[in-house]
């Protein structure tokens, strides 16, 4: 449970062997590249060139898959039943993919290439029906004012004497315009809510009259091209897009046919992933003209495996391996336990550790199981979450660490369990059996004094543990000052908050949670805990002279350590989150659970059976938005505490995660 030494390989092969131990690299899964600072920069546009085309192909297939999601997402919105819906997306496929079957894949290249330029004729006539059916759409709704006027638009022309004009006018200038024109125009109106269509034929006498007159009324002239009426083309343009919809209904048809490839280009696309690496990494290496020179980290429990690979497969190739030197900083690769691992996430999510640094990951799986449950506080909650992310994991079988987060949900719902027992909370209440024989420690909405207090113990358990983790670590650093900071100022403040542990049972005591005398045990225990922490806040304190000659700086010392205890108790008091998040669960479960019965059930249905066909629902539904809720809240706090509260004290994540050749794949899991 560390962080894995690294070793640094050298290689030396010919130019024929490279693409040979690139494969090797790549199966194995063990080998991070460095680029060599000789490596020749003539080369790179090269190499940016073969990764330009590569990528091209990648686009390719990125749009493919694009455009079956997006395809089948339309399809399954337009049919009814269930049984019918098309099951298509981008997730990564929860299987392993041999280095063999990328290369299998790419056999089909030309096969899948041209596939996906079918498609891309599809998806272009698509487009541009969908640009000529918004087109159609626009015009319908510009002419279908015009519906009633029966008259085709072709004959409404001038004539030697007459002049004729059509178009709109807003419908509240419709009673002006009729009453001021002259008797001898003939006008014909068909009306909506906002705008009137106008046709009006006149003698020639009466135009200029007339066109101030549609002028003060905001007239609109048409100038349509077609000769019909505005019905007949309508019906031609509805025609038309009928039309259209089937054309668009036999093209998305045809995309069905290319289901049936989306596994193979996720491989495709994951297999030209793997040549861009390849490119990258050789870009990187030193050559001549008939060698090649590799440089990269390997852990060290693979270097026999590494070496054994190559000296099988490549007759032109000599290796070696070294420590990191001094100024490397090699890159950080984490291996823990299944427990442990399942809470990697949560420190990944903060940065990886530095190569040198303590890898943090046990104690962040600790405090986080531990503070999980104290939050969420409800054994039938946690129960449903441990039974199903366990059984998703057992029925789905993730590969590699696909399942970590539902992993450490099922842990996290196991400490959710515990501490429920012990607050005696089952969905919002406590059972009559387990109340009759008081099965659990205390109720935190009888007893919150208690539970606050637990909060605050838990709080300073993990800034202890952080004080000492940063302790040893400076310590580590050598030298008399850091040993001397060491020792004073971080275990300072650990044996301060043992003392503290140990002077809990008088605070206790004094707030009325405990009840009773002190045994005098206790008592001494409460003693010596007085001591202890008041030793320990001298050595805190006196931390501050270190390094410090001029009697002034010292005293500034003093009294900035003491005023950093201030940040201390601030830091301690975000803790009381646990207490807060503790309640609010079981206050709202125990609302769900008294609005059920006590109100539908008793209150409204006098306690006849069918008042729990509304019940059943309202708890249903209750406790599960009341899970969802408290879980998301629950996830984010406890993280905020370690990454702030926890990590704050020691921990800085400033390394880089171990990324051998080959784990960039996006699509799919490589077997290696």
């Amino acid at each position: 449970m560390s962080i894995v030494k690294m070793r640094k390989m050298s290689l030396v092969a010919h130019n024929s062997e490279r693409n040979k131990l690139l494969r090797i690299f790549i199966k194995n899964g063990c080998m991070e590249f460095v680029r060599s600072k000789k490596a020749e920069e003539n080369d790179l546009q090269e190499y940016s060139d073969r990764i330009a085309r590569i990528e091209s192909k990648q686009y390719k297939i990125a749009f493919a898959l694009s455009f079956l999601k997006d395809t089948v997402k339309t399809i399954n919105l337009s049919q009814d039943s269930k049984k019918d819906k098309l099951t298509f997306d981008l997730k990564k496929e929860n299987r392993l993919v041999s280095y063999e079957e990328y290369m299998e894949a790419a056999k089909d290249e030309m096969e899948l290439l041209a596939k996906i330029s079918d498609m891309e004729k599809i998806n272009a006539r698509l487009t541009d029906i969908k640009s000529e059916s918004a087109r159609i759409n626009s015009f319908i709704e510009q002419i279908r004012i015009y519906k009633d006027i029966a008259i085709p638009f072709g004959i409404i022309k001038d004539t030697q004497k007459t002049f004729s004009l059509l178009g709109t006018i807003p419908t509240d200038k419709k009673e002006e315009l009729i009453s001021k024109l002259p008797q001898a125009a003939e006008i014909e109106t068909a009306t909506s809510d906002k705008v009137t269509a106008v046709l009006l034929i006149a003698h020639n006498e009466y135009k200029e009259e007339i066109t101030s007159l549609l002028s003060s009324c905001e007239f609109v002239r048409a100038s349509f091209e077609f000769t019909c009426s505005a019905a007949e083309q309508i019906e031609r343009l509805e025609q038309k897009l009928r039309e259209l919809e089937k054309e668009r209904a036999v093209s998305i048809n045809k995309v069905k046919n290319y289901l049936q490839y989306g596994s193979v280009l996720k491989v495709m696309y994951d297999y030209y992933g793997l040549e861009i690496e390849k490119v990258r990494a050789q870009a990187g290496c030193m050559r001549t003209q008939k060698a090649i020179v590799m440089e990269g980290w390997v852990p060290v429990d693979k270097e026999k495996k590494i070496v054994a690979e190559i000296e099988k497969n490549c007759s032109r190739a000599e290796v070696e391996f070294r420590d990191p030197l001094p100024e490397e900083v090699p890159p950080t690769l984490t291996r823990n336990n299944k427990v442990v691992s399942a809470f990697d996430g949560i420190t990944d999510m903060f940065g990886a550790p530095n190569y040198l640094e303590r890898d943090p990951k046990i104690f962040v799986a600790f405090y986080y199981f531990l503070i999980f449950g104290f939050m969420l506080g409800d054994a039938g909650y946690g129960l449903i979450m441990a039974i199903a992310c366990f059984l998703f994991t057992a029925i789905k079988k993730p590969v590699k660490n696909s399942g970590q987060m539902i992993l450490m949900f099922g842990f996290c719902g196991l400490s959710t369990v515990l501490w429920g027992a012990l607050f005696g909370g089952w969905f919002g209440m406590t059972p009559a059996f387990m109340d009759k024989v008081h099965l659990f420690w205390f109720k935190p909405l009888e007893q919150p004094l208690i539970m606050f207090a637990l909060a605050l113990g838990v709080g300073l358990l993990q800034i202890g543990n952080g004080f000492a983790l940063h302790g040893v670590a400076t310590i580590k650093q050598g030298g008399v000052k850091n040993i001397l900071l060491g020792v004073l100022k971080d275990f300072g403040w650990v044996v301060m908050i043992i003392g503290l542990f140990l002077f809990s049972p008088s605070l206790l005591a004094f707030l009325g949670i405990i009840q009773g005398e002190l045994s005098p045990a206790v008592n001494t225990c409460v003693q010596a805990g007085m001591y202890v922490a008041l030793i320990g806040a001298a050595m805190m304190l006196l931390s501050g002279l270190v390094g410090k000659k001029n009697p002034v700086k010292a005293v500034g010392g003093v009294l900035s350590n003491a005023y950093g205890a201030i940040n201390v108790v601030s830091d301690l008091l975000s803790y009381s989150r646990l207490f807060g998040l503790g309640l609010t669960s079981g206050v709202i479960g125990y609302v769900v659970n008294m609005l059920a019965y006590d109100v539908i059930v008793v209150m409204f249905c006098g306690g006849q059976w069918f008042g729990w066909l509304i019940a059943v629902p309202v708890l249903v539904i209750g406790h599960v938005f009341n899970l969802a809720i408290n879980l998301l809240g629950a996830y984010v706090h406890d993280s905020r505490l370690q990454y702030i509260e926890f990590f704050g004290r020691f921990y800085e994540g400033s390394g880089h995660a171990y990324k051998p050749i080959g784990s960039g794949v996006k699509y799919t899991y490589i077997d290696n």
